[in-house]
């Protein structure tokens, strides 16, 4: 397929490269980006190339135009945003998740400018673009730069109580739990202290959820800590994401954990935690 997308494009034939890209894989998506970037003049003429394969419609077309847009940005960034917006909200999921990750891209080369933007599209009204926001806060944190740790906790702070099934299925285990508190463990536990005094049970599943990944086992003793207290909250919304993060965390550090949840089976307040944790120990 490689020599095919390769003659296409040196034809300039991008109806047919649309046709032929209809059902490729991810690779052969991104070897098209590479080499749609690498066989053109200009960052315009690159814009122009995402703005047509932005309207066509095949999901495959619209995953190029996304990879498309962090080389074009710097020629038009207004006009690159708001093709990026239109893409965040795609019908096709797969498309989303492109469109996500060029807003990491984008927030990683031109972070004040993009942090304002992302700042704005938190407000919309579509629960896709607020995940938009998430996914990219997780690939700027990839970088560790220290200095951006608290803009990203602040910048995803107003969506912790988003009850929208898309964004919860990210925000705590995903966006906190394996970025923020993978690459800023202090800056991030401070956060969740904090986030863990609201009474907003969304705000709290998200705090007990972000210990479910796989950076909450090297805070397991830090963890307990907000656990505990959480693990008292009497909506069950909230005990069953204290249980699910102590059966995961459990399963990663069981000499730590099951001790704990043996004491809170003796403990009429968080014997349900506890009983629902083990069934999965």
């Amino acid at each position: 397929m490689r020599e095919v997308i390769d003659r296409v494009i040196q034809e300039q034939a991008f109806d047919t490269l649309a046709e032929i890209l209809e059902g490729a894989q991810a690779p052969e998506l991104r070897y098209a980006v590479k080499q749609l970037v690498r066989s053109t003049q200009s960052r315009e003429i690159l814009l122009a190339h995402a703005v047509k394969l932005a309207a066509r419609s095949e999901p495959a077309s619209r995953h190029v135009a996304c990879g498309l847009l962090p080389k074009a940005y710097p020629s038009d960034p207004q006009s690159t945003l708001s093709l990026l917006l239109q893409l965040a909200d795609d019908p096709d999921w797969t498309v989303r998740e492109s469109a996500g990750d060029a807003c990491g891209k984008l927030l990683r080369a031109d972070y004040s400018k993009v942090m304002e933007i992302l700042r704005e599209w938190r407000e919309h009204s579509s629960a896709n673009v607020r995940r938009a926001v998430l996914i990219a806060a997780a690939k700027a944190a990839q970088t560790r730069r220290l200095e951006w740790a608290e803009p990203l906790l602040k910048l995803i702070e107003p969506l912790l109580s988003d009850r929208d099934s898309t964004l919860r299925r990210n925000l705590g285990p995903f966006v906190i739990g394996a970025s923020l508190l993978r690459y800023y463990p202090d800056m991030t536990f401070e956060y969740l202290v904090r986030w863990s005094t609201s009474n907003d049970e969304q705000v709290l599943w998200n705090v007990a959820m972000s210990f479910s990944a796989s950076a909450g086992a090297r805070l397991v003793k830090k963890a307990l800590i907000i656990l505990r207290k959480l693990s008292l909250d009497e909506r069950r919304y909230v005990w069953r994401a204290v249980a699910s993060a102590m059966w995961k965390l459990g399963r990663k550090k069981p000499e730590i954990v099951r001790p704990e949840l043996a004491r809170w089976l003796e403990d009429e307040r968080r014997v349900n935690v506890a009983r629902e944790a083990l069934k999965y120990l």
